[in-house]
């Protein structure tokens, strides 16, 4: 009885795990597990050329989270998509301004997404049409994100749409060779943290700090007990100096004076 309840713990079931409905929920793969809970929060990478049968989608890799089991197959969101770095290096090249950007947008049904995008001009350019460039492409990225879902987004990154909506602004600033977004990533509410927040609660830190530093070690009246004996010592040695002073200069007078009558007594 022992060994057949060791072997029955030690038997895997294959679990299939498909794709969101933007992707006809299209089979990325299949994975063993003892416990489909364990699958729930699993990452996974599929190349775009493998779900789309597309040449064209080559340099793209979309990452996929599980998020749920519906009789023995794994339901999926998408939680991340980015280019090949090959697929970079081949763009760039001398002779050209290469800039690279960061930051977070909220979709309309707020979602927050952080976005790598990538400009590359046709020459090298000054730095004032680099920071018209990176101002314009924050503004209107950020707008653009803002009015879609976070569904729409997904597919117009994968459709090339939205590099081409944004690519076409851009160029009447100064003619761009080529405009991609080099990753995109679906951040939780707990990563994103607000910056504003951040600072307060080291101000706050920081006052406190101070405020523990500044607290005497001894009771004030202590402190100003010790803080005024050492100025009644001082005018008390003032006071008693001019005394001194006096008394030495009595005793030399009376020298004198003793000594000028020794001297009238012999001669006499």
């Amino acid at each position: 009885m022992v060994k057949e309840r060791s072997t029955s713990k030690l038997k895997k079931k294959w679990y299939q795990i498909l794709a969101p409905k933007e992707f006809n929920e299209a089979l990325i793969g299949e994975t063993p597990s003892l416990d489909p809970r364990l699958l729930i929060d699993k990452v996974v990478t599929v190349n775009m050329m493998n779900l789309t049968r597309d040449i064209k989608k080559q340099n793209i890799i979309m990452r996929f989270k599980v998020t749920g089991l519906k009789e023995n197959k794994a339901q999926t969101e998408v939680i991340g998509y980015q280019i090949i770095h090959t697929f970079i290096k081949r763009i760039i090249r001398r002779g050209r301004d290469n800039l690279h950007d960061s930051f977070v947008c909220k979709t309309s049904d707020e979602k927050n997404v952080r976005l790598k995008p990538l400009i590359i001009t046709v020459n090298k350019t000054k730095g004032v049409v680099i920071n018209s460039l990176m101002k314009a492409l924050r503004t209107n990225l950020t707008e653009y994100v803002r009015k879609i879902t976070y569904k729409e987004l997904v597919n117009e990154l994968v459709s090339h749409k939205l590099q081409s909506n944004l690519k076409n602004p851009l160029r009447k600033i100064y003619p761009l060779r080529s405009f991609e977004i080099k990753e995109m990533i679906l951040e939780t509410e707990k990563k994103v943290i607000d910056k504003k927040e951040v600072k307060e609660k080291v101000e706050v830190k920081e006052e406190s700090d101070k405020a523990e530093e500044k607290k005497p070690d001894k009771p004030q009246s202590e402190e100003k007990k010790e803080e005024t004996k050492p100025e009644e010592d001082n005018v008390k040695s003032k006071e008693e100096k001019p005394k001194q002073e006096e008394d030495n200069s009595n005793k030399k007078e009376k020298e004198v004076e003793e000594k000028k009558e020794n001297s009238k007594n012999t001669k006499k």
